[in-house]
């Protein structure tokens, strides 16, 4: 077996992947925010895509096979087909949006959201199933074209689920949904290679305890700071979209 990195940028991985899914424990998403523009500064982009996807997905198999049974049920009916047209419909727009422009746009306007939650506290409204639809369409939108689709998903979840409980876990249900399409994707164009899967093996166990270490640190939380950590996160998220915007990235 052939190790595809040396010594130090597997240390430099494994601490990178550790932290960003305490991050993913506690919120049941955002990891790839750390995850891949850390590693693609030492690893080829089309290797890291792949490697982190296969991350999320058992990452979020791990807290849904924990809180399946908190999940709203009604909540998932709602987001799943319309996030499945948004995929379809990212791949179609792909060719055709002016990508730098739009990933600015959604930079923006996370950050202008993220300000506002903070702000807003645990205040927060609560928004009507209507928004359902378009939380799943944009979602699904967002994560076919630039592998960012949680965003949506938490933003509406947030002001639907007061339960911090089942917030995490529709939310984690919703994350596995996108990543497992966006991994089918990788593996239809070839991407899933030995040295991916070699990777995600010698990683997921970082992976793993960083998740145990976010889902104990997330029971401590109330529902307000829980709140703040995801509008953290998505301010956090909003600044890379941005960077990625202005660096052609």
């Amino acid at each position: 077996m052939t190790i595809p990195f040396d010594l130090q940028t597997f240390i430099i991985a494994a601490a990178t992947v550790g932290a960003a899914y305490v991050a993913f424990g506690i919120s049941a998403f955002g990891a790839s925010l750390f995850t891949v523009p850390i590693l693609s500064h030492f690893l080829p982009l089309a290797f890291v895509l792949p490697l982190a996807v296969l991350l999320d997905v058992s990452a979020a198999l791990a807290l849904g096979a924990r809180f399946s049974r908190a999940a709203d049920k009604s909540e998932l009916m709602l987001l799943t087909p319309f996030s499945l047209v948004g995929a379809v419909l990212g791949v179609t727009l792909l060719v055709a949006l002016p990508r730098q422009a739009t990933i600015a746009g959604i930079g923006v306007f996370l950050l202008a959201y993220s300000v506002y939650s903070i702000r807003q506290g645990e205040a927060m409204t609560l928004v009507s199933r209507g928004w359902g639809p378009v939380a799943g369409l944009v979602g699904g939108t967002t994560g076919t074209l630039f592998g960012v689709g949680a965003p949506p998903y938490a933003i509406y979840l947030t002001r639907r689920i007061a339960d911090r409980s089942a917030f995490r876990a529709t939310l984690s249900s919703m994350v596995l949904l996108s990543t497992s399409i966006r991994a089918l994707v990788f593996l239809a164009g070839g991407l899933m290679l030995a040295d991916r899967l070699i990777a995600f093996a010698l990683l997921l166990p970082f992976a793993l305890s960083g998740l145990w270490i976010g889902n104990r640190l997330q029971g401590r939380l109330t529902r307000a700071a829980l709140l703040r950590f995801v509008s953290a996160l998505l301010f956090l998220i909003g600044l890379s979209l941005l960077a990625r915007a202005l660096t052609g990235g």
